[in-house]
């Protein structure tokens, strides 16, 4: 993945120091995850293309033995047999005025669905960034460029 940004990463409050990156697998991406997964809460994987069916099997076994998130991070690798999936659709720049102001957040629809507990499709506004850099609840009201925010961490 070489446009993950560290920096962004850490603005968003990720702990750097304890997050993995591994550029180029190649062949070994399978034995990667799986050693992933066994020191690893979330684990995101990008390019699936590179795991065998058996592999993916083996390895989503063993990250819901242990609880370990595992993520596929673009859209045409989807992970077989995941619970929860989360798109975003959408989205719209907010804050700037009639040719002025500043821009203040995005707003995006995040649509899940799954199958189990996350069967029933669900959908939310969420502002990405909100208020402090971080993902926030959108229960908005705009007007003429100002913006009231409220939601989980917007205190």
């Amino acid at each position: 993945m070489p446009t993950v940004s560290v920096v962004a990463a850490a603005e968003a409050g990720v702990v750097v120091e304890r997050m993995p990156l591994v550029p180029r697998p190649g062949d070994a991406l399978g034995a990667v995850v799986d050693a992933l997964v066994d020191g690893m809460d979330v684990v995101a994987v990008a390019g699936l293309i590179g795991l065998r069916p058996q592999e993916i099997r083996k390895v989503t076994a063993r990250a819901r033995q242990r609880g370990t998130v595992l993520m596929s991070v673009h859209a045409q690798d989807r992970w077989p047999g995941a619970d929860l999936e989360l798109r975003l659709a959408g989205g719209r720049w907010r804050g700037l005025g009639a040719g002025h102001g500043h821009l203040l957040a995005r707003e995006v629809e995040v649509r899940a669905s799954g199958r189990g507990a996350a069967a029933r499709p669900r959908s939310t506004s969420a502002l990405l960034p909100g208020p402090g850099g971080l993902v926030a609840e959108a229960t908005v009201t705009w007007g003429r460029g100002a913006a009231a925010v409220v939601g989980p961490g917007c205190a």
